[in-house]
């Protein structure tokens, strides 16, 4: 009997995928406090394995790699001397560091896969899958409910939602390109999940990796595929089934139909309702900071500029002084902390990996549905802080894109090999003879 290892693999990205709230709430459900001391530890633990080992294995890396590698640790060695020049400590405020630390987890994944490009794609779905539905059945069980969708009860964590988009996309991917009806069904079974969670930012993310999806297959996979043929059938199946079933549904519950369009109404007017509104506020009381101090950011004398985000109700700021600025955007995060040129170093990885899929004449469906992935991060990073994972595949991608490939047609060697053969063939008549 074999037992095949190969799902051993996936630990490296797991290690960092792990630190996602839905993993940290299963360590300790309820307990907020066990699970920051536990997320704490984790990310400083990663963070010096993956600066150690991107640092031992830094001759596999592409020459793009090393440039966006020896930038990061530049303008990490820059602030140590400045943080023991004027705190005489090499370290003193790992919040601020923490924003450029997050890199290393894309140049620690991409250094191991590079060297051992063995990860398989449905290793990394199922155990997405399987830690999203144990973190909501242990943890949120309660949100399992019309009355939670109604009232807008998450529960869940927006990163973790995003994750899903990627079991998604595979799923889909299965049933396109092998029309596997089983995956149709899990495509569609996460789809929903992802409405009902209620993130409206991985809704938007959801809806433009489609479009790129869409795009990549249509100039980038080499194959024709009539998607008419493949989704009108089911299209036209799932709408009579939908139509029946939410006849019922919405009638007797009709602020499912208030709620979507409470929904969509918020999308429309990000500036002025919902949390896009509160996004909107605090956007704009940091953006003379970001103005400021455009090159490089205010570093540690952003940590401890005072919070500037004040509550209308209590006239108090919103988070509390001495523990950093805690932002919903990205792009305001990492400008506000290193400016410009940590948003330059960190804008090289995934550009360079969406870039070599563009430059190429085919991709395979793996590099399509990372790449299209992948930039719905630059969307995604305007409501919220990328999550840990991201960085984590984003390195996966960028080793994929340059070590998986599309066998070229040659008929010149397909000659080559029949002629080999065929006198091979007949060299082995005479020796018999």
């Amino acid at each position: 009997m074999k037992i095949n290892y190969s799902f051993l693999f996936i630990i490296p990205l797991a290690l960092i995928m792990l630190m996602d709230n839905m993993f940290t709430e299963l360590a300790a459900p309820q307990n907020t406090t066990v699970q920051a001391n536990l997320l704490n530890l984790m990310m400083k633990g990663m963070a010096g394995i993956s600066f150690i080992y991107s640092s031992l294995y830094f001759t596999r890396m592409s020459p793009v790699m090393r440039v966006a590698y020896v930038l990061t640790t530049l303008y990490v060695l820059a602030m140590v001397f400045e943080s023991y020049y004027f705190y005489n400590t090499p370290m003193v405020y790992p919040h601020v560091f923490q924003k450029l630390f997050f890199f290393y987890f894309s140049f620690f994944v991409y250094t191991f896969y590079k060297g051992n490009f063995h990860l398989k794609f449905s290793h990394v779905v199922w155990f997405i899958l399987g830690g999203f539905w144990l973190s909501v059945v242990v943890v949120h069980p309660d949100k399992l409910s019309l009355g939670a969708f109604t009232s807008h009860e998450r529960g869940v964590y927006a990163s973790s939602v995003y994750m899903l988009v990627i079991p998604f996309i595979y799923f889909l991917s299965k049933y396109i390109f092998h029309g596997k009806m089983t995956s149709l069904f899990i495509a569609f079974f996460i789809l929903v999940s992802i409405v009902f969670f209620q993130h409206r930012t991985v809704w938007i993310s959801t809806a433009m990796l489609l479009v790129v999806y869409y795009l990549l297959i249509r100039f980038k996979s080499g194959l024709s595929i009539n998607f008419m043929s493949k989704f009108l059938p089911i299209g036209i199946v799932l709408l009579i089934a939908g139509i029946a079933s939410s006849a019922f549904l919405f009638s007797t519950n009709p602020e499912i139909i208030t709620k979507i369009q409470d929904s969509f109404s918020d999308i429309e007017n990000f500036d002025s309702q919902g949390t896009g509104g509160w996004r909107y506020i605090q956007w704009m009381s940091y953006l003379p900071f970001i103005q400021e101090n455009w090159l490089i950011g205010m570093r540690f004398e952003g940590f401890e500029l005072p919070i500037q985000f004040w509550r209308d109700d209590t006239n108090e700021p919103v988070f509390d002084d001495g523990q950093g600025h805690h932002f919903h955007s990205f792009y305001v995060d990492i400008l506000f902390y290193t400016g410009f040129v940590g948003l330059a170093i960190y804008s090289i990885m995934p550009i360079y990996a969406i870039a070599k899929g563009l430059r190429s004449k085919a991709m395979t469906v793996n590099q399509i549905i990372l790449i299209a992935f992948i930039s719905t991060g630059f969307l995604y990073g305007f409501s919220y802080v990328l999550p840990v994972f991201y960085y984590a595949i984003l390195g996966w991608a960028i080793v994929v894109m340059e070590e998986d490939g599309v066998e070229p047609t040659s008929y010149l060697r397909d000659f080559a090999a029949r002629w080999k053969a065929k006198a091979t063939g007949q060299y082995r008549k005479l020796t018999a003879a």
